[in-house]
């Protein structure tokens, strides 16, 4: 005779296997939207051991029949933030790995940190720049200030804004030191790479005559070659200063030649062509007349300007009078 257990547990199975049966074929047959309908799910969801329902579950398959944008927009992020453990999860990812796949370079061009580095230390160099234009351009309204007292003449307006006046003594010698720095400096590396070349290879070396013709036709075209192209020199540059025609417009390749050769006769007179800067009403020197040329204050984008103080006090006294 068989045990009481063991006959009720072969109805139970045998049920079971029934039921398993029923179901199969009742979710082959039934769509499972329209039984989803008439089923309350977050009911369902309380009764459910969600837990070892995902244990008989193959996510990843799961995962790719999921929109999950969907998915994203009816879960709290946050929520599920909260539930994890961060810690546990850094410590199952491969940092080195992960790493390993990041493109680093890109990242750091999409982040745009090179063009912020860049635009900032552009930025502090041209305010440095600016710092010292401002101050040139200051010592020059002082001295512009003295001789128009000196020589009695009628006091032009003035504002803190220069871009476009004529250029004066302080801020054109300055641009002509840096020309003649550059020049030279250019120049002495040049040819002590000759002499280089010239000595290891033949045995002589670039004597003193040759050397000062070279460095003539070398100031030459640096100075007629940047002022032709770009109505400028380096130095002027740098300084802020242009060089255009007496009427204001752009300088031509004839007069910047003209400017160029006529540049030394104010050197070997004494220096006198230099001083009618000093004097003459739009500060040309003698070769800016032969060559129909003047100097003014362009700063490129940025206005060109005197510092605050000065512009403040030139303007009290011009309207007020003497002090």
């Amino acid at each position: 005779m068989d045990h009481p257990e063991r006959v009720s547990s072969r109805p139970g199975g045998v049920l079971g296997r029934l039921a398993g049966k029923v179901t199969e074929r009742v979710v082959e047959t039934v769509q499972p939207d329209l039984v989803l309908s008439h089923v309350d799910v977050d009911a369902l969801v309380d009764r459910v051991d969600l837990n070892r329902a995902l244990a008989r579950v193959d996510l990843n398959q799961l995962l790719e029949r999921v929109d999950l944008n969907l998915l994203l927009e009816h879960i709290d992020l946050n929520l599920v933030l909260d539930r994890i453990d961060m810690d546990r999860l850094i410590d199952r990812v491969d940092v080195e790995r992960l790493l390993e796949r990041v493109d680093i370079d890109s990242l750091v061009q999409r982040s745009g940190l090179p063009q912020i580095v860049v635009e900032s230390q552009t930025r502090l160099a041209g305010s440095l720049i600016d710092l010292v234009r401002r101050q040139l351009a200051g010592l020059d309204a002082i001295i512009s200030r003295g001789v128009t007292r000196l020589l009695r003449r009628e006091p032009a307006p003035r504002s803190r804004t220069v871009t476009g006046e004529y250029a004066g003594v302080v801020s054109r010698a300055t641009a002509t030191a840096l020309d003649i720095l550059i020049i030279t400096t250019t120049f002495t590396i040049g040819l002590a790479g000759v002499n280089l070349l010239t000595s290891s290879f033949w045995g002589v070396e670039v004597r003193a005559l040759p050397a000062t013709i070279a460095l003539a036709v070398f100031a030459f075209s640096y100075a007629f070659g940047f002022l032709a192209v770009a109505g400028r020199t380096p130095g002027q540059g740098i300084i802020g200063l242009r060089v255009v025609r007496s009427d204001g417009g752009t300088i031509r390749p004839g007069q910047a030649l003209r400017w160029v050769v006529a540049f030394p006769l104010s050197v070997v007179l004494f220096g006198l062509g230099f001083a009618l800067i000093v004097f003459q009403r739009e500060h040309r020197a003698l070769h800016d007349l032969i060559a129909g040329t003047a100097v003014v204050y362009d700063w490129g984008e940025r206005p060109a300007e005197l510092p605050g103080p000065l512009s403040a006090f030139l303007a009290r006294h011009e309207d007020g009078g003497s002090p």
